[in-house]
């Protein structure tokens, strides 16, 4: 009798069920759903993990399983072509990680008071974004760069506020890690390839990794602290499997400078102001302070890019690895059993949005076809066809709260608030949830917002946008000047979604001067809309006149 080939399905499960849960006991370095090639070939050799597996290219741009028997768990051979072809082998684990995720968000939907407004009202393929959603080829490649920025991310983040990771104090005392390098130069080079003539702004620069590594002594600086910061970021990039795309130190300090196209007060290099309408934006990790605080400690942080044209955010895409991904799930703090392997279906997602085109949450790994691919790095762009991380598969349309069908009445507007103070010095958001709400929580020492919950970064937005809370209110000190990628993300992301961001004035922000907003800004208002920020500039305005 013929014996038939394996079907897609027996060759996820076998995956999925054997392969990945054996290597994260076998190979530590084999993180989450990550495997090297060096992981790999050490794991072919293991005689419990896997029968008859082995990889060969078909073409350059193609990598393609071959599977030739199924009854069996030993291994025979695992072949690659050149030590930089890209084997993250998260083609199949994902995709059924994926699917389980989207399962699971639509079941969360129990139309609760406090559940999210997510509809799954798309019109592609597969459950993936409309064919025709605004920007999709542009959406696609940035896309498909957050994804493998968010891996990285997630790999470093610590466990908790003890563990370490290298890093740095840059000029201004904030932090900065070999993340925030990582990712940024890894997401400005993808950048670069696809979108050569636009002009690209980021908040790192590779001058920052010539500063002394944090913990580090002069007295054993083994090759000075430039080459010893940079060195940990080039070992991300390899344990990761991203140094097809950047191979040594020179090409990391130059992609890392790519977005460092303005002045020290923000104004765009001269000559760039005539050059490409289009510009993009990125905070490798916004909210550092929140990616250091730790998984366990429910540290909130993001990977947030976003595309302007003409001074208005027109797209953008906040990366959240370490946000729930069901509006229902309050608590944010990692079990201390949690692991990447066991929360594949529950944490982290990815937020898009495109001017008119709506808000989507998708899953945080790429849902991916039982053939893998894996792209062939030139200097030309990449094929988005056969690229995994661009997959919009498992979009789910999401909303702001509506101040129409009173489940959150807005008097009960529940704010979503930054965990520093420097977003609010003088305490301003406590006197305005009061004049909303009619009152304090009596049950905090000086009186608490009654409705509210509290969080790092752009992540903020996309609660926002999800339903989970109605008001972000940011009110730094008079003479602090706010970077536009750190709110520029998620002002397109929540304006989709249904709700708007303004100035304290209520007007809309200027998005086009460099890469600060205007001097006059002084402090940015984010609601869910409607009634909601009719309420939040009334109190804003009422205790300004009480001043």
């Amino acid at each position: 009798m013929a014996r038939h080939p394996p079907t897609d399905a027996t060759i996820r499960n076998k995956l999925s069920s054997s392969l990945l849960p054996a290597a994260r006991k076998l190979i530590p370095s084999a993180r989450s759903k990550i495997l090297t090639a060096a992981a790999f070939c050490t794991l072919s050799h293991h005689p419990s993990v896997v029968r008859h597996l082995s990889y060969s290219l078909s073409s350059p741009a193609k990598l393609r399983l071959h599977l030739n028997g199924v009854n069996g768990l030993e291994t025979t051979r695992a072949r690659y072509s050149s030590p930089h072809v890209e084997t993250h082998i998260p083609f199949i684990y994902q995709s059924t990680a994926a699917i389980s995720s989207s399962s699971r968000l639509h079941a969360s939907i129990g139309g609760t008071p406090d559940s999210s407004s997510i509809t799954n009202d798309t019109k592609g393929n597969d459950g993936s974004l409309p064919l025709d959603y605004p920007r999709l080829d542009s959406l696609k490649p940035a896309l498909s760069a957050i994804r493998k920025a968010c891996r990285i991310t997630s790999y470093l983040q610590p466990i908790t506020v003890a563990s370490k990771i290298s890093g740095a104090t840059k000029k201004d005392s904030s932090p900065v890690t070999i993340g925030d390098f990582s990712a940024q130069a890894l997401v400005l080079n993808l950048l670069e390839r696809n979108f050569e003539e636009d002009i690209l702004i980021a908040e790192e620069s590779s001058a920052d990794i010539e500063e002394k590594k944090e913990g580090d002594d002069d007295d054993n600086d083994v090759g000075g602290p430039s080459s010893s910061l940079a060195d940990d970021i080039m070992g991300v990039l390899e344990t990761c499997g991203f140094t097809s795309y950047i191979s040594n130190v020179e090409e990391l300090k130059r992609s890392i400078d790519l977005g460092q196209t303005y002045l020290w007060n923000g104004d765009l290099i001269p000559g760039l102001e005539e050059g490409s309408d289009r510009r993009w934006c990125l905070d490798p990790i916004d909210g550092t302070r929140g990616f250091l605080r730790g998984k366990r400690e429910g540290g909130q942080y993001c990977v947030a890019l976003t595309l302007i044209e003409d001074g208005v955010p027109v797209m953008g895409i906040l990366g959240c690895p370490n946000l729930p991904t069901s509006p229902n799930e309050k608590n944010y703090k990692w079990s201390e059993d949690e692991t990447e392997g066991t929360n594949q279906d529950t944490r982290g997602c990815i937020f898009v949005a495109s001017k008119g085109g709506g808000t989507y949450q998708l899953p945080l790994n790429a849902p991916s076809p039982s053939t893998a691919t894996t792209i062939q790095v030139t200097n030309e762009k990449e094929d988005q066809s056969m690229d995994e991380d661009a997959s919009t598969e498992g979009a789910i349309r999401i909303h702001t709260t509506s101040d129409k069908d009173n489940i959150i009445p807005v008097n009960q507007a529940r704010f979503c608030m930054g965990v520093e103070t420097y977003g609010d010095p003088k305490g301003e958001c406590r006197t305005i949830a009061k004049k909303i709400h009619g009152a304090l929580d009596p049950s905090v020492d000086g009186g608490g917002i009654l409705y509210s919950r509290r969080m790092d970064s752009q992540v903020k937005y996309g609660v926002l946008a999800r339903g989970e809370a109605e008001i972000f209110v940011r009110l730094p000190k008079k003479s602090y000047v706010e970077w536009i990628w750190d709110h520029a993300a998620g002002r397109i992301v929540i304006e989709e979604a249904g709700g708007i961001q303004t100035d304290i004035e209520g007007e809309r922000i200027n998005y086009g001067l460099g890469a600060k907003m205007d001097s006059n800004v002084d402090g940015i208002l984010a609601s869910s809309g409607g009634a909601f920020h009719d309420k939040l500039l009334g109190a804003y305005r009422e205790m300004v006149k009480e001043r």
